[in-house]
């Protein structure tokens, strides 16, 4: 497909924070809005968790707040009824001249316009409740089952718009826009990026990657399909002035260190996993299995398995052959008939019996038990998701008041700074752009031009040189390139 029109790329959110990458890539009158979340952190974002949104009006809060992109037709009418259904008059109070608002771009001029959503995190998912039904959404057909499962069991909301699953190299047109899905590996299931055609240039999007988990083979097959782009837009999450040299854990090291631990441990082992890693939690069903003990999950934990292999999710399912798996009963935690269930005389008779999912509302069931020294605790990304959060002085408290063995195994879903330049060099774009990180200027230097944006800045995806710049070589690999 061809256009004389030369596509443009701007960058609306995520570009000096991690989470909440909001770009518009755009032919014409046609358009695509990739990712589609907010960012998570009090820092980049005026609504977090400290500080919810309204639950009345919430779409034009998240406008007038800058967290959500401004563009006229890309929401559910129904939300912004007060204002005529229109985004310009949602958000007029925050774009007077030095107000919130003033100079991001307001895009109201398109006919075709859809949106793709790498993964099925909220930081990149999260504004999917807001988005017109209208409007095509596409992500992976394992982001699509999991999306589905995610919203069955009361995880996250649903969206009024049409999600369509894509197979790999299943493609996507929107008007003036061809969209290619390329699998990533990442830690949640259904993670993908894109190769887009628009007109006569081609731009790749990431999504959140890492070449140390269950499928890094996929990094390997998205370079080479993506060989040569225009631009390249990629992650910076791991880049940082004091990032920790070691390289994190595979996924298979993981479970063989988890493997020993058991092998190791006569009394009671306890795990947080993050919950929507669902081959983790496979990994963990069986190696627990291979040391006589029964892996126990939350009941919300199983529910999401459950549902998202019920709606199609590839991969290891919850009942996989003939490996033990129960649920954790204690208060008032739903579970369902046919469940087996693990309570708290369950595990103090059987110390050696279970390998137990411990998240942060069920920490008492360790104190319930009598858990001391001697027993287990493995943490394994979840929350909280590392020293910088603020709630690991707590999970260090629970730790050490009981004497419990703690041990952090980490393998996160981010690419390492090494990796980073072994992506850029195998693809050889014409340019790269790093999102997705608080410090993208930290970005290795590689034989492309790296890109950094502010924030609802524009560029155009031109040749034979983007951005104005000459052609690769020693000279352009020293080039930081801000947005003009």
């Amino acid at each position: 497909m061809t256009s004389d029109l030369e596509p443009t790329l701007t960058f609306l959110n995520g570009t000096t924070t991690v989470g909440g990458v909001q770009a518009l890539a755009r032919v014409g009158s046609s358009a695509l809005c990739f990712d589609f979340g907010a960012t998570p952190n009090p820092a980049g974002s005026l609504f977090s968790w400290p500080c919810p949104p309204p639950e009345d009006g919430s779409l034009a809060a998240h406008l007038r707040a800058g967290m959500a992109p401004l563009v006229e037709g890309l929401y559910d009418p129904a939300q912004l009824e007060d204002f005529g259904g229109g985004v310009r008059a949602a958000c007029e109070p925050m774009r007077h001249e030095a107000r919130l608002l003033d100079g991001m771009p307001l895009v109201d001029d398109l006919e075709h316009v859809g949106v793709f959503v790498s993964h099925v995190h909220n930081d990149h998912c999260g504004l999917l409740p807001f988005a017109g039904p209208h409007i095509p959404v596409a992500m992976s057909s394992d982001g699509a089952a999991l999306h589905a499962g995610l919203v069955d069991t009361g995880h996250l909301p649903g969206t009024p718009a049409r999600v369509r699953g894509l197979r790999d190299g299943e493609h996507l047109v929107i008007g003036d826009l061809d969209l290619e899905l390329v699998p990533v590996d990442h830690d949640v299931p259904g993670a993908a990026g894109f190769v887009l055609a628009a007109g006569d240039r081609r731009i790749a999007w990431t999504g959140d990657w890492r070449a140390h988990g269950h499928a890094p083979e996929r990094m390997t097959a998205f370079a080479e399909r993506a060989a040569e782009v225009d631009v390249l837009v990629t992650e910076g999450t791991t880049l940082r002035p004091d990032a920790s040299p070691v390289r994190p854990l595979s996924e298979t090291e993981l479970t063989e260190r988890v493997d020993r631990l058991l092998t190791g441990t006569n009394g009671l082992a306890f795990v947080t996993p993050y919950p929507r890693n669902l081959q983790r939690l496979a990994a963990l069903r069986d190696v627990a299995a291979a040391n006589g003990r029964t892996l126990v999950l939350r009941p919300q934990t199983l529910a999401l398995w459950r549902s998202a292999a019920r709606h199609g999710l590839s991969g290891p399912g919850p009942n996989g052959e003939g490996k033990p798996l129960a649920v954790l009963a204690v208060g008032d935690a739903p579970s369902k008939s046919g469940e087996t269930q693990v309570g708290i005389e369950d595990l103090r008779s059987d110390r050696n019996g279970f390998l137990v999912e411990l998240q942060v509302p069920d920490r008492w069931v360790a104190l319930a038990v009598g858990a001391g020294p001697g027993d287990l605790l493995v943490h394994c990304n979840g929350e909280p998701l590392g020293p910088r959060a603020a709630e690991w002085t707590s999970l260090a408290a629970w730790v050490q008041a009981p004497g419990l063995d703690f041990v952090w195994l980490d393998s996160g879903g981010h690419a390492t700074p090494d990796d980073l330049a072994w992506f850029v060099e195998a693809v050889r774009p014409r340019a790269v752009v790093a999102v997705h990180s608080a410090y993208p200027q930290l970005f290795p230097r590689t034989g492309s031009p790296l890109v950094l944006p502010r924030r609802g800045q524009s560029f155009p995806v031109s040749r034979p040189a983007p951005l104005g710049l000459g052609a690769r070589g020693s000279d352009a690999a020293r080039t930081v390139v801000p947005c003009a």
